[in-house]
């Protein structure tokens, strides 16, 4: 729990906290209707695009959204409190720089959506489930993988369960509590295995290999790049190296092995070690996109 806590505060309860703020607030004096409002948009658009939904939840992703657009309406509705306080201008201050700072991560995972040129075609290595994307996108606000060359545009896979959480729990260290674990990973594309590994064990959460990070992996040749699938379930992995596959074929199936916290998958694809972009099924993957296959 000590881990989720400061991801709830900073997706959920400072959204709704400045929502209510918002929601209070009289549209009159109009500085500090401006002010509230940079706060609270600040604040819920990094809760709404960055927080990672898949702890607590994808539908109160839309819960927090449609709090944020009432609370715009009830504010600029309500008239203004002849005896309300005016608030100080350290006030107006704090709250521009608070909703600025938010906001500025809230516009980098937007940015994320642009995709960059000559981005390669892969199929999606996951089949029959929800998939969330956890890190993904061309900017650092949505893709930790931004701050490494090789892997600057790769993808951090996680299943979604029937109440849109990634585990049973939000921090379980059984394994088998994540949705993901044990899910089968197939070849995207006609490729030439050109490197597998195997027999590495399964991190029990929140433990991590930093030395043998991708874990146990396959890296695939797909045309002119090489393609990893990393952090698979030990004992799981049946490509050969020097073999050809075909688009969908079996690869392993995802563990919890490597440098990684919890059960997911990683790829990302690469030419001569520099990072190359890569399409899924003619879609650009960014935090928090959801795949259904």
């Amino acid at each position: 729990m000590s881990a989720a806590w400061p991801l709830f505060v900073s997706s959920i309860l400072l959204p709704l906290v400045t929502i209510a703020l918002l929601w209070r607030r009289a549209r009159r004096p109009l500085i500090g209707w401006i002010t509230t409002f940079i706060l609270t948009s600040g604040v819920t658009g990094f809760a709404v695009l960055g927080a990672p939904w898949g702890w607590f939840g994808v539908p109160l992703r839309l819960v927090i959204t449609l709090l944020f657009a009432v609370a715009v309406v009830m504010s600029v509705r309500r008239a203004e409190r002849p005896d309300a306080l005016p608030d100080s201008p350290v006030g107006y201050f704090v709250k521009v720089i608070i909703g600025l700072f938010f906001g500025g991560v809230a516009i980098g995972v937007l940015r994320a959506h642009a995709v960059p040129p000559n981005a390669v075609d892969l199929q999606f290595p996951l089949r029959n489930g929800s998939y969330l994307i956890g890190h993904g996108g061309s900017e650092t606000a949505a893709n930790i993988h931004g701050f490494d060359k090789t892997q600057r545009y790769g993808l951090d896979i996680l299943q979604l369960n029937s109440f849109g959480r990634r585990a049973h729990g939000l921090y379980p260290r059984e394994l088998a509590k994540y949705e993901i674990f044990g899910a089968n990973v197939v070849s995207p594309c006609n490729a030439t295995v050109v490197k597998a590994v195997d027999g590495l064990p399964d991190n029990i959460p929140p433990t991590r290999d930093e030395q043998r990070k991708e874990g146990n992996h396959v890296v695939l040749r797909c045309g002119d790049v090489n393609v990893t699938l990393a952090h698979l379930q030990k004992g799981s992995v049946v490509a050969r190296p020097n073999t050809v596959i075909a688009a969908g074929a079996p690869i392993g199936k995802v563990g919890n092995s490597g440098n990684t916290t919890e059960p997911h998958l990683h790829i990302h694809a690469d030419r001569a070690g520099i990072a190359v972009p890569a399409r899924f099924d003619g879609r650009w993957l960014v935090r928090n996109a959801i795949v259904r296959r």
